[in-house]
Order: structure tokens, then sequence, then C-alpha cells
């Protein structure tokens, strides 16, 4: 504060440096001495007025300062500021309002809207609700107030949603003003809609004053959107000629002038000006207060700071006459009138005079703010006089803004306490978990303040959570013991049990695996002189200890015994990979010389053509049309492999001992010509594998190279995509539909691509298949199932229905050394492979198929006496007969 404003201030200013120097005396502890209370001393240091002689020596007393000084130094002041009753008009009754609205007592005083009074008359008379918008600060209290219900012939009642949640409907004219408070100061939707519901339903005429800012808020409620419909009033800022009325006719009414210069600027400064109003008024009251005798001067407005100061100066002026502590009170009190807003601006609340403590200093502070007109008391409630206030004031505008987060707790806070205390105190209305310790957390802060209720409401909340502590605590200590009991006892039985049955599982499982294990020896010791005998005996071992070497020995024993039954020529199992439909050979061909061995064999869709390659490069086409069969046409060069077109035989794909790949145009079996070569072959080609429809090449290098060709014209190959893997390549597949290609490697993996973005292959699945190399792969015509062939241990099949998750289906062990192709045959479970010693096999992954088959045509049963035979080293087990 500029002690130097006046010499009031300066005197006040004077009194609390004396209260200073004696310690610091509470205001209690002075009043004790003075014989005073403490809210008179209190505004005798206030500088709001000059205390009484009597008030000011008593204060000097309890200081210990000089009173002779003190009386002397009180009556120079009087005679400066004390005005003679001749001079002054009234001062009971200023002629503006400041930051308060204009109440029904002040119709007098209001001036300038009879316009749009007017109007606002006509549309009451047409219709049951109108609302009348206007930004804040645009003088809605004051027309509903000091304009509307003067001109109201009959009962006119006013009231707020703060003042009663229930509006006295038993009247001509409800003017319910700050509508908004519904939005602000009621979380509770169904509180709301009834409310509205409420003054929709009434029979007497509404008028509603709400912020324009809360229009959208309105419109959540579709009964007034309804009710609203041409029943607005827009109020909008005054203009100029209605201006110089506020200005102007309330001074002559008090008997004062106004300056041509300061009408001039305040019409300037206000016109067109939004919310200006309170703005306006309070700077009109500040200057009255300064005014040169009977008149308003520009001078005195300048020095109140005019409309976008006034208000500031006043607030900061009257917030730092306060004491420290009073500050801090001040501070809470602020913050607790003020309502944060929600995408909209902040406005004011009314406070309960209950919800702040009932304290001499907080009774100081209210009376000093509103004696500023800062703050509207009543008996049971307080209030900001205008929500001007919290924008214009930036002390107030940095409180608000330094901890909104904080803010909302106190406001969440405060209303739990509220409600907590109307509940008569109810344990289950206190705060607990994690809104209890948010609460806590913000008591804690430095500058926080919060009142008796709430810190009563707190006080019990944490009692409340340490007593459901201890009980928690208690109920966890005797359910542990109770559960470690009967887990002991459980334990205790449990383990009985479990002895029990394990013994007995263990002595049956021992039984029938030994069992099972000398019934499969016998199986493989009558292989060779009662194949039939030792089919069933092999089934027997199986239904005695099922696994999977029990499976894999009754799979085993058919593929055993179609190879032993058929030992069919290579080109016959090249017959059936390239057509699993085509009824197959039975009849061993043998082809060529008897000690060439064979490196490489091709046959042609239609069986017609047999090419093959021996260890010494030589390359040699046969004609197997006839039962004799001759050879018509031997390669020129070195030829290291061969593969011929599987569906129509049109073309054959010959690789040299120089790498250099060739496709040949076979549609005149007597004059194949060689229609190109596969370029861009930098390295030995080691693999080749036709797609099957016989359009699409695939070729592979020593280095891990993968190329697949397009040959549906043999004249002209085209490379379709390449993968450079850095891996040693041993076997190739590609599907039907040309999308998947499956490769194996030399340490047994294999790889799904998916090809379909020629430019991108992307793999798909990776992982070890076999525990040696791949040496032949094969997809089945749906691309739903692959078969791979390992050179150690098995042949497998895979579900790759989804090629990102396959599945293992079946894996039967094996002998596939020397196996070089491998295809499918009447169904996606039979799988068939070939070998390089002109034998092929056949091996099923359905087990009941197999089994049935086993079982097909056998018309000698194991009798029960060779059964014990049989097992009768083991003992006696139950007989029946598998195939029976």
């Amino acid at each position: 504060m500029d002690v130097g404003d006046s010499p009031l201030l300066r005197f006040a200013a004077d009194l609390r440096s004396l209260r200073d120097k004696a310690g610091g005396c509470s205001y209690r502890q002075l009043g004790a001495r003075a014989h005073y209370s403490a809210t008179t001393l209190s505004d005798a240091a206030g500088g709001r007025k000059l205390p009484t002689l009597a008030v000011t020596l008593a204060y000097v007393r309890a200081c210990e300062g000089d009173v002779a000084e003190w009386e002397d130094r009180w009556r120079q002041v009087a005679a400066e500021v004390l005005p003679s009753p001749d001079q002054d008009p009234d001062e009971s009754h200023p002629p503006y309002a400041g930051l308060a609205a204009y109440g029904t007592e002040d119709a007098e005083w209001f001036f300038g809207r009879d316009h749009l009074l007017d109007d606002l008359e006509k549309r009451i008379a047409q219709r049951r609700f109108v609302a009348v918008f206007g930004a804040s600060g645009a003088g809605k209290s004051s027309l509903l107030r000091a304009g509307l219900v003067p001109r109201v012939t009959g009962r006119a009642v006013v009231t707020s949603p703060s003042e009663t949640a229930e509006p006295d409907l038993d009247a001509d004219l409800l003017i319910v003003d700050q509508f908004e408070e519904v939005f602000t100061l009621w979380p509770d939707a169904d509180r709301r809609t009834a409310y509205v519901d409420a003054l929709l339903a009434a029979r007497c005429k509404v008028v509603i004053g709400v912020r324009a800012d809360f229009y959208g808020h309105c419109a959540q409620h579709p009964a007034l959107v309804e009710a609203l419909t041409d029943g607005q009033l827009l109020l909008g800022p005054m203009g100029p000629e209605e201006l110089r009325q506020v200005i102007m006719r309330p001074a002559v009414k008090a008997s004062c002038t106004v300056e041509t210069a300061l009408v001039s600027r305040l019409v300037a400064d206000a016109t067109g000006q939004a919310g200006v109003l309170p703005l306006m008024s309070h700077a009109l009251l500040e200057t009255w207060r300064r005014r040169r005798g009977t008149t308003l001067t520009l001078a005195g407005y300048e020095a109140a700071g005019g409309i976008q100061h006034a208000i500031a100066q006043t607030a900061e002026r009257t917030y730092t006459s306060l004491e420290r502590h009073q500050r801090a009170l001040a501070r809470q009190v602020f913050l607790r009138l003020t309502a944060l807003g929600d995408g909209t601006e902040d406005t004011k609340r009314r406070l309960p005079r209950a919800e702040l403590d009932h304290d001499v200093d907080v009774d100081v502070v209210l009376d000093r703010l509103a004696h500023a007109r800062l703050l509207t008391l009543d008996r049971d409630s307080v209030e900001i006089a205008h929500e001007a206030l919290i924008r214009s004031w930036p002390r107030l505008r940095g409180w608000l803004a330094e901890d909104r987060d904080g803010l909302r707790t106190m406001r969440r806070l405060t209303e739990a306490a509220a409600t907590w205390e109307s509940l008569g105190r109810d344990p289950d209305a206190l705060y607990r978990g994690t809104r209890l310790d948010t609460a806590v957390e913000w008591t804690q802060r430095d500058g926080v303040r919060t009142s008796a209720q709430e810190r009563d409401f707190l006080a019990e909340s944490l009692q409340a959570r340490d007593r459901e502590r201890v009980l928690a605590h208690r109920r966890t200590r005797r359910l542990r013991q109770l559960v470690a009991l009967l887990a002991v006892l459980l334990m205790l039985a449990g383990t009985a049990v479990v002895l029990a049955i394990t013994a007995q599982k263990e002595a049956a499982a021992g039984w029938k695996s030994s069992a099972a294990w000398y019934v499969a020896n016998q199986s493989q010791a009558l292989r060779s002189s009662d194949p039939r005998l030792a089919d069933q005996l092999a089934i027997e071992a199986h239904y005695l200890n099922p696994n999977d070497e029990t499976r894999n020995g009754v799979l085993s024993a058919r593929a055993t015994d179609e190879r032993d039954m058929a030992s069919r020529a290579a080109f016959a199992s090249a017959q059936a990979l390239a057509d699993p439909d085509r009824e197959r050979e039975t009849v061993p061909r043998v082809l060529g010389p008897a000690d060439e061995t064979v490196t490489s064999i091709a046959v042609n869709g239609a069986g017609q053509a047999f090419a093959t390659t021996v260890v010494d490069g030589v390359g040699k086409v046969w004609d197997v049309t006839d039962v004799t069969t001759e050879v018509t046409h031997t390669f020129a060069g070195l030829v290291d492999l061969v593969a011929f077109d599987p569906a129509r035989g049109r073309t054959l794909v010959a690789v040299s001992d120089q790498g250099a790949v060739a496709v040949w145009d076979w549609s005149d079996p007597a004059r194949p010509v060689e229609a190109a070569r596969l370029a861009d072959q930098p390295r030995p080609v080691v693999g080749v594998v036709y797609g099957p429809d016989g359009e699409v090449v695939v070729t592979y290098d020593v280095m891990g190279v993968v190329r697949l060709w397009d040959v549906s014209e043999p004249t002209r190959p085209d490379l379709l995509v390449e993968l450079d893997l850095a891996r040693d390549i041993t076997a190739a597949a590609l599907s039907h539909d040309h999308r998947a290609l499956a490769l194996g490697t030399a340490k047994g993996e294999v790889r799904l691509y998916d090809v379909t973005d020629r430019a991108k292959p992307a793999e798909l699945w990776s992982g070890k298949a076999h525990r040696g190399a791949v040496q032949a792969l094969a997809f089945h015509p749906t691309g739903d199932a692959l078969a791979t062939v390992g050179t150690q241990d098995t042949v497998a099949l895979w579900d790759v229905s989804d090629p990102r998750r396959p599945a293992q289906r079946g894996r039967i062990n094996g002998l596939t050394e020397g196996v070089y192709a491998v295809g499918f045959g009447d169904t996606a479970t039979n799988v068939e492979t070939s070998k390089s010693n002109g034998t092929t096999r056949s091996w099923e992954f359905d087990f009941d198929t197999a089994v049935r088959e086993m079982c097909d045509g056998v018309t000698t049963h194991i009798t029960r006496e060779e059964w014990q035979q049989y097992v009768g080293a083991v003992g006696a087990l139950e007989y029946h007969r598998p195939c029976g």
C-alpha cells in the first residue's frame, strides 16, 4: 500500500507499526488490554475510516505508546479527513453501486436500459418463459432486479440456484438470476434436471438470467431448448447515449456534477466493451470518493486507476492493508469463493458462512473486504461482489493459476465434508483410498488452510482408515493361520492319496510298458516270417502302451510292408508324384545298364518321357510309351541335373556341369530344341525344381541364392524373384498357387516365404524340422499341408494352413537315406517318397487308416494260447483281437 495516498491511510499505517513495535501481539491479546473488541481495534488500523478518539487512545495505551502525542495526531487527521456537513452530499448512499449489482432497493439509481426493459416486458407478455443472455458484467442482474421488478404488477420473486434448490413458484413472476450456477455449483445431473423441469412446469411466468458462455450448457436439456425458442433476449454492450445516462443521472440525483471531460473519457473507454459495466461503476464510485467538493473530475478518475485498474487498485490496497496472517486468510476466502471453469471462465460461487472458521481474524477480513465492496455479505453466506474482480485483479488470477488441481481437490473436500456433516457424520461418507491420500497431501502444502469442518472430516477419515487397517490385519492373520492349518491337513491327506495312486499307476504303467516293449520286439522278430501276425502284434503293442514309438512302429511297419510288397522302379514313383490320381504301376521296370548309378531323374506329366543323369555326367531321355524303352536323346555336354515339366511335359530344364541352365522345348520328343537359357546365374546351380503347373522353375546355387523363373514362354524366360539367403539350400518346393515357397537347408531348417509380391518376398516362418539336411519338400495341392524328408531321421507332415504358425501333424521314423523326391498320394495324410535305388514308399499319417489297411484281409487271428506265448515272459494280460 502506498501510505502517501491520504492522511487517513498514513495514520492507520502508523498504528500498525506501533503494534509491531509492541511485539506484534494478536488483536485478541490487544483487545484484552484495551478493553475493546478485536474487530474494533482491527478496524481502527484498517484505514477505512478514522476511529474515534477513545478507541485510538485505548489502542495506543495497549501498545504502550505516547498517549498525548497520538491525541494531537488524531486531531490533525480529523481536521483533514472529516467532511463538513454543508459541503458534501449524503455519503450514506453513494450514487454508484461499484462492483455490486443494483438491487430492487436501488431502482431509483438504475438508468440506461429503458429500451431493453420495454422489449423484455413485451416478450414476457407474449411468452411464459424468457431467458436474458449476456456476458459477465453486461448488467443482467441489475436489469432484472432494479429494472424489471419495479415494472411488474403483481408479486415478483427474485432468486438464484445458490439461494434455494426449490424455487418459489407461487408468484406472478419468478426471476432466476445467475442461472449458470445450476451448472457450476451442482455436479449432480439429476438435481439440475429436476430444477430445470420445475421451472418449465411452473404456472407462473419465469425469466432467467444466464451468462452467455453457458448457452451451450442450456442446449443439453431438450425441453429447455424448446422453451427458449423465440424467447431469448441478448444483452449487449451499452451505446454512447446509454452510457451517458449511467454516468450523469445518478450523479445529478446525488446533487453532484460530472466534468464534461470525464464523461467523454468514460464513454470512450466503455463503448463497445463487453462486461465493462461493473468496472465502470466501480471506477465511478472511486472517482466519487475522490470528488472535488460536489464535482466528479477526470483527475479523480485517473487517480482511481480508470476502468481497467480501479478494481485492481481497490483490491490490492485492501489486501495489503491487512496483517500478514490476515492476508493468508483473505487468499483462502477468495479461492473458496471462486468456481473453476471447465472450458468456461472462472465464476464466483456463494459460500456458506459455516464453511469458514468462526474466528475474529476471519470476521475482520470479511468485514474489511465487504466495506471495500469486493465481497457481499448476508447472514448466512458470502460471495464476490462481481466476477469482474476475478478477471481484473492480477493477484487473484495468479492464485487461481498456481494450482488448479489443488483447488479442485479443495472443492471436492469441501463438498464431501459438508455431505458428511449433513448425514450426521455418517462413517460411510468418509474419504478412503486414493481420495483420502490426495486430500491429505494437498493439506500439507504451504499456504493451505482448511476449515474446522474439513479438518474434522479428514481426521475422522484417517482414524477410520487406521481402524480398518488394524481389523484387516487381524482378519488376514487369522485367515493365514486357518489356511496354514488346512494346508497342513490337506497336504497330509493328499500326500497319502498321491502316494497310493502313484504307486498303483506306476505299477500298472510299468507292467503295460514292459508288455508293450516285449510284444513290439516279437512283432519285429516275426516281420519276415509272418508279416500279418507281426502287424497284429504291432497294433496290440500300441494299444497296450500308446506313445510315439509304438505309433511309429505301426506306421513304419505298414510302410515297410508296402516297400516289400512292391519294389517299384524309379519312373513309377515319379509318375505318382506327377499325377497322384493316376493308377500306379506295380511292375518294376529297369532302364539302362544295371551298373549305372542315377544322380537325377525326371518324368514328364504324361509319363511318356523319362530323363536321367548318372555319375559321369551323361544325360539321357528315354521313351517309355511302350513296354520296351529306348533312349531318344542324349545331351551333348555333361549334365548334372534334369527336371521335366510335371504338368504338360512340354519343357525340360538341364543344368550342365559348367553351371549353365538351359530350357528345352520338348513339344516334339523326336526333335527337342534348346529354347533359351536362364541367364544371371553367376554361380553353379545345385538344384532345380518345377512348380506344380510347369510354368515356374525354382533354381538355387551353391551360395544360397534362390531364383524363381517364369517359363510359360520357353523362349523368353523371365526372372520373377531373387532371394539371397546365404545358406546351404538342399531342397525347394513351390505351392500350386505360386504364393508360398518352401526351402530346406543342410542344417535341417525349413523356411517358408510369401512370394506374392515379387519385389519384396517376405519370410513367414523358419524352424528346425530335422536333425540332418532336408532332402525333399512338397506342398499338397490345397496348400494346407507340407511334407518334408530328412537325411537321418524321419518323414514329417506339417499343417501350413496358417503359414506364420506351422504345426507338425505327424512324424514317422524310417530309413530316408537316398530319398530325392516326395509327394502326396490320394489324401492329405498319405505321403510318398522315391529313393535313388528305384523304390517308392507310402507313408500314412492317419493312424486309424493305417490300422484299417493293415487289418484289411486278415483272416487269421491270434489265439489265446499264442497270445500267452508271446507275452508269457511278462505275465498274463487281457486277451483281445485287435483286428477282429
